[in-house]
């Protein structure tokens, strides 16, 4: 009689943590961090344009580290230790990189002007964030969405459009951070 209680006390423990992790995959300090990142490096194309390639060189790729380390640390809280997972998270958000990587190649050689490049930058992030929406994560979807809703303010919009992308960006990483730590119950940062 003891084995069937302790069976059924497992069970209960291994569907409370497969319900938690569904709800809401990433951690909420990612959204917070990328908040923080995005609202600054956007901010500079308005007011600093000079310094916009230094601290997207820097940010970026520490950026995707630390949230590496983050969603691996959380996949370990969870008891959810999957590495094709975690492969699969880090290889979407790395092509995004790549891919504004190759595209500012554009800004540098001079064949696209750096305010036409900055538009093409925010429908690639929108694309990527609409497509882990998709695949990774369901709540991206809605940030991909705004973001390319963004993209077409950009030109009606034309004064402090990088601000406006960042601030928009910041807000719903933020949100979506908070909803998704209240959905799961999580008090921690992670």
């Amino acid at each position: 009689m003891t084995d069937i209680k302790q069976v059924k006390s497992d069970l209960g423990y291994v569907r409370e943590v497969v319900r938690t992790s569904e709800q809401h995959p990433s951690p909420a300090a990612i959204h917070f961090l990328w908040a923080l990142i995005c609202l600054v490096g956007f901010s500079l194309i308005d007011f600093a344009p000079r310094f916009v390639g230094l601290y997207w060189g820097i940010t970026g790729p520490l950026g995707f580290l630390a949230s590496s380390f983050l969603g691996w640390r959380h996949s370990q809280q969870l008891g959810q230790v999957c590495r094709a997972e975690g492969m699969r998270h880090a290889l979407h958000w790395f092509g995004m990189m790549a891919v504004i990587f190759l595209a500012s190649i554009l800004g540098v050689t001079g064949a696209v002007c750096w305010q036409e490049l900055t538009k093409v930058i925010v429908l690639i992030i929108g694309l990527t964030y609409f497509l882990a929406g998709i695949h990774l994560d369901r709540p991206l979807l809605w940030i991909g969405l705004l973001l390319i809703a963004g993209y077409l303010t950009l030109f009606i919009i034309p004064a402090y459009d990088g601000t406006l992308i960042g601030v928009l960006l910041a807000v719903a990483l933020v949100s979506t951070g908070l909803i998704g730590r209240r959905k799961s119950g999580t008090t921690s940062p992670s």
